[in-house]
């Protein structure tokens, strides 16, 4: 059964494989401020060719790797040019810059591969990942099957060897994943899954928005009639620390909280009976936002921010008994107190 992957070779990396599409941002979101653009690029290119050699390596090999060049403005288009010139897996897409969700929906509309998977650039695949994902969704006759993700700040080529497992979802399982019923972290990403292409046929990624997974997670939450999960590792999320200090909070963050405004839209549409779920989801980004800003810092001189910090604190504290009872991490509740009594 084939597979394709999508690669986006400027901000974005995606890739779709046998129905597995991975997407990436290349522009410096885990880069550290204090480097030059010269030094960003040099990265940026780096990390697109681990990503890519990391999908070449496959113990899985057939499938189709679309690469799309999102308007990058590094050497990544003429390596993605020069990868499909040597490898018949590959193909390239070139077009103006989108945004990752634009390079996904490209790459969507080539794709002859009957699953999907995505991937951000700066991340990899265990060589493995493909094989395990692929096994797991055909002995379970599910449209979705789910790996594990491992958050690294160093790469290595190793691959996880462990047990393999493997937990049927039903479609009230899923949900309850997406709305973190039983407090599970956030983890709301398309990376590290197996998508069957007729589930994908007529979706379409929310453009212009960071954070548009979390809507995409809920499609596939809804669309799904199950799953299957395994814990074991398959894609590796690459956290630059330094980068994520340096960086700072930018108002794009806040597009998480017109993506949650965009789900609570459709839950009432759809699945009303998790109305209350997702307006818990919702307190919870505005939260998430708040905590981003006092942690990352924001720029102090922009009224904008100082309104909207002052906003999220006002409506958190207003939320806080709700919080309080809803099920998060320990830790996370610790810093929701905190926030009663920060200036």
């Amino acid at each position: 059964m084939n597979q394709n992957l999508i690669v986006s070779a400027k901000t974005f990396v995606q890739v779709i494989n046998e129905g597995r599409q991975k997407q990436a941002d290349l522009c410096g979101r885990w880069f550290s401020a204090k480097e030059t653009g010269e030094q960003l690029i040099r990265k940026a290119e780096q990390y697109l060719e681990r990503c890519v050699k990391s999908i070449l390596e496959q113990t899985y090999q057939n499938f189709e790797l679309i690469l799309v060049d999102d308007g990058s403005p590094d050497n990544s288009p003429s390596l993605c040019d020069e990868w499909a010139k040597n490898d018949n897996h590959i193909y390239v897409i070139h077009k103006e810059n989108g945004g990752a969700s634009s390079a996904r929906n490209a790459g969507l509309k080539i794709a002859k591969g009957n699953w999907i998977a995505f991937a951000d650039s700066d991340d990899w695949l265990d060589r493995t990942a493909l094989k395990t994902l692929y096994d797991l969704a055909n002995q379970y006759n599910v449209p979705m099957a789910i790996g594990g993700m491992r958050v690294v700040q160093k790469y290595t080529d190793a691959s996880i060897v462990m047990k393999q497992n493997a937990k049927v979802l039903s479609n009230a399982d899923l949900m309850s994943r997406f709305f973190r019923l039983n407090g599970e972290p956030d983890t709301h990403s398309v990376c590290a899954t197996l998508i069957r292409r007729d589930i994908l046929e007529d979706y379409h990624f929310i453009e212009g928005k960071m954070n548009e997974d979390v809507e995409a997670c809920y499609y596939l939450a809804r669309k799904c009639e199950g799953a299957v999960y395994t814990s074991k590792p398959v894609y590796f999320y690459f956290k630059n620390v330094e980068g994520v200090t340096n960086s700072g909070f930018s108002k794009k963050k806040l597009d998480l909280l017109d993506v949650w405004d965009i789900v609570q839209k459709q839950v009432l549409q759809y699945t009303p009976e998790y109305a209350y779920a997702c307006e818990m989801n919702c307190k919870r980004a505005r939260f998430t936002l708040l905590t981003q800003m006092y942690m990352n810092g924001y720029d102090h001189n922009d009224p904008y921010m100082r309104e909207t910090k002052q906003r999220l604190k006002k409506e958190v504290r207003a939320s806080f008994f709700d919080l309080m009872r809803w099920k998060m991490p320990i830790n996370r509740k610790i810093a929701l107190i905190a926030f009663l009594f920060v200036p």
